[in-house]
């Protein structure tokens, strides 16, 4: 393919004719005014696209505290972090959590032989904006993993993620073979929606992030952005902090008397860190000018532990060959006394916003190099 991978910036494609904003949030439940085979074949008249490498996986039911039920399914890929449409993909869920939802008054047994009397149907929910998709189910068998009670773990068969899914809940119907009265569901809603990229093709999301301490970026459904379709622009909250070296930048913005079993002292207080990002995008050398991306504290690039994902979109022309793309970060200390009751010094207003750091993302770090892609043709 020919985008230049360097380690920088990070972007995210959309849906044709969405804003980026939209293209990237999630929904279970979809429109009925047109409905997709079942397992998201291709039919007649429509774009052949489709995710050239979707690779192979499993979700891993796993325990996430800013999460309703504290569980929700995390994906371990051969690729990267996130699901693609046409993945093969299989399902683990911990046996202690089967148990939980089938005796939630009753500890988890510790004979390993009566946890794994216990099982699972599966069903597999996909989710579109504007398409009624159908669904896989398997179950779990015999197949499990780990030696103790916390990690012992069913797992399931395989299964194919719809090709036009854009997203995917699990439903499960637990059963136990020791007593065959008990049975529990946990609804498709009761567990946070997994995305799924590329089931809007030709549509596509390249996402600039970090890899460890490196910036990268990629076209998480691979190739190149596509002519007459949207490309929508993200970057993480990581690669930001990464640019502009926040862990040197001093926070402090006064200080205040706390209090311990010795008696009172004078401890140090700080002020929070915020970016703002814009970007600016050129086809073929034609620039428009520097546009803000928008902080999304729950997008879909992100996990939902805090991560926010600064987002936004390019229009890809059907004439276009290539496409250039820079980001301008600028960062602000902001000043809230409020949170204290015991402020002494004050080096700043409340309420001020102090520009600390300003940076321009450019590949490889050198000014005018931008992030470019050629565009390919549906």
């Amino acid at each position: 393919m020919a985008i230049k991978v360097r380690v920088l910036r990070s972007v995210q494609a959309g849906l044709a004719g969405m804003s980026g904003l939209v293209a990237l949030s999630s929904g279970v439940s979809a429109c009925t005014a047109e409905t997709a085979p079942a397992d998201g074949s291709v039919t007649e008249g429509e774009s052949a696209l489709s995710v050239a490498n979707p690779g192979t996986g499993t979700l891993d039911l796993a325990f996430d505290y800013a999460t309703p039920l504290g569980y929700a399914f995390a994906a371990h890929n051969s690729t990267d972090e996130y699901v693609r449409a046409g993945e093969k993909m299989s399902i683990s869920v911990p046996l202690h959590f089967l148990w939980s939802r089938l005796y939630p008054d009753a500890a988890t047994p510790e004979d390993l032989a009566r946890l794994e009397k216990l099982s699972a149907k599966v069903k597999v929910v996909y989710a579109h904006p504007s398409l009624t998709l159908g669904s896989s189910n398997v179950t779990t068998n015999k197949a499990f993993t780990g030696t103790q009670t916390y990690d012992r773990t069913a797992h399931t068969g395989s299964f194919t993620v719809n090709k036009k899914a854009t997203g995917l809940r699990v439903e499960l119907v637990i059963s136990d073979a020791a007593d065959a009265t008990k049975h529990a569901t946990v609804a498709a809603t009761d567990l946070p929606e997994v995305p799924v990229f590329g089931g809007t093709l030709p549509a596509k999301t390249a996402l600039f992030d970090t890899s460890g301490p490196a910036l990268r970026q990629r076209v998480i459904e691979g190739g190149n952005p596509v002519a007459g379709a949207a490309l929508a622009v993200g970057y993480s909250d990581w690669r930001a902090a990464t640019l502009v070296d926040s862990s040197s930048i001093d926070r402090t913005i006064g200080d205040a008397t706390g209090f311990g079993r010795f008696g009172s002292f004078q401890m140090p207080i700080y002020g929070e860190l915020v970016h703002e990002i814009t970007y600016a995008s050129a086809v073929d050398g034609v620039w428009t000018g520097e546009q803000p991306l928008t902080a999304n504290a729950k997008s879909r690039l992100m996990p939902s532990n805090g991560r926010v994902a600064y987002e936004g979109s390019v229009t890809v022309p059907s004439d276009g060959k290539k496409l250039e793309i820079y980001f301008h970060v600028r960062t602000f200390l902001v000043v809230d006394y409020a949170r204290w009751s015991t402020v002494g010094w004050r080096k700043y207003q409340q309420g001020e916003r102090i520009l600390v750091r300003e940076k321009w993302d450019n590949e490889n770090g050198a000014s005018g190099d931008n992030y470019d892609f050629a565009i390919g043709k549906q």
